[in-house]
């Protein structure tokens, strides 16, 4: 299994959308290091746990200085993910970076995109489009195109994934709302029942903390994205290390990280 880490490169964002407050998290304890310095850590990361798989994240992680440098430097011994609005120049990085290695994790915020314009970027780098989808936020002032969207995006092979609205540790879109995400969603089963926070992983083994981790903006690593008291140390730190085991989980709900959860199956045959 890859290990695997998402890192909050920056909180700097040029959107404002409505239903994210992440770019207003920015503070001195920002970490700016240059590709190189970054560069350093990876490669001692590199030689604990080989090849790893980063799924570069924000605010919006373009904005961060040195981002193009910093990009083909990790790319050099690790696989990277990069979740962006597409507002950047694409082409100063994708052709220097095999599909293989390279990802983009492209989301549509229609308060600050056109969606005409959004989709011709996203059906050009179709190939670096992991699993070819995109993710769009339910927020209920954009829910309503959301299912013309989608089939937009489906006729050129890109799937679209609904995210539901999140806050204070619950959902909350409404019936209705729910039901047109699960109608757009491919997602089926336990995954989109996490989302929709029908199951509970609270009391579950999972492997986020062993195979996975979430580092924050300020080098403080948590065992994923529900966590936020630094639970794994600090990146920077020789010391670092993610746990030996998989460990249960105490939260009430896992919008996103639920394919790290051991089902029952799982447990009675490790």
């Amino acid at each position: 299994m890859k290990f695997t880490f998402g890192w909050d490169l920056c909180y700097t964002c040029n959107y404002r959308c409505p239903y994210c407050g992440i770019w207003e998290n920015r503070s001195d304890s920002d970490l700016f290091l240059s590709a190189e310095e970054w560069g350093a850590i990876w490669d001692r990361v590199h030689a604990k746990y080989g090849s790893c798989h980063i799924y570069m994240s924000g605010g919006e992680p373009s904005f961060y200085p040195g981002f193009y440098d910093l990009a083909l430097r990790l790319a050099q011994r690790h696989s990277i993910e990069i979740c962006t609005n597409l507002s950047w120049d694409i082409d100063r990085l994708v052709p220097q970076i095999p599909a293989g290695t390279l990802k983009i994790a492209a989301t549509f915020h229609p308060t600050f995109a056109r969606f005409e314009e959004f989709f011709e970027n996203a059906v050009r780098v179709k190939e670096y489009l992991p699993n070819s989808q995109i993710y769009y936020v339910a927020h209920p002032g954009q829910i309503r195109e959301m299912p013309e969207r989608s089939r937009r995006l489906k006729e050129q092979g890109v799937d679209l994934i609904p995210l539901p609205l999140r806050g204070d540790g619950y959902v909350l879109n409404s019936d209705e709302e729910k039901r047109i995400v699960e109608e757009v969603s491919p997602y089926k089963g336990e995954k989109i029942e996490y989302q929709l926070q029908r199951i509970s992983p609270k009391g579950k083994l999972c492997r986020a903390g062993q195979f996975y981790a979430v580092i924050r903006a300020n080098g403080a690593v948590d065992r994923c994205s529900q966590h936020r008291n630094g639970g794994l140390g600090n990146f920077l730190s020789e010391e670092f290390g993610l746990f030996d085991k998989p460990v249960l989980c105490e939260k009430d709900y896992c919008p996103i990280e639920s394919q790290w959860i051991i089902n029952e199956q799982r447990i009675r045959t490790n």
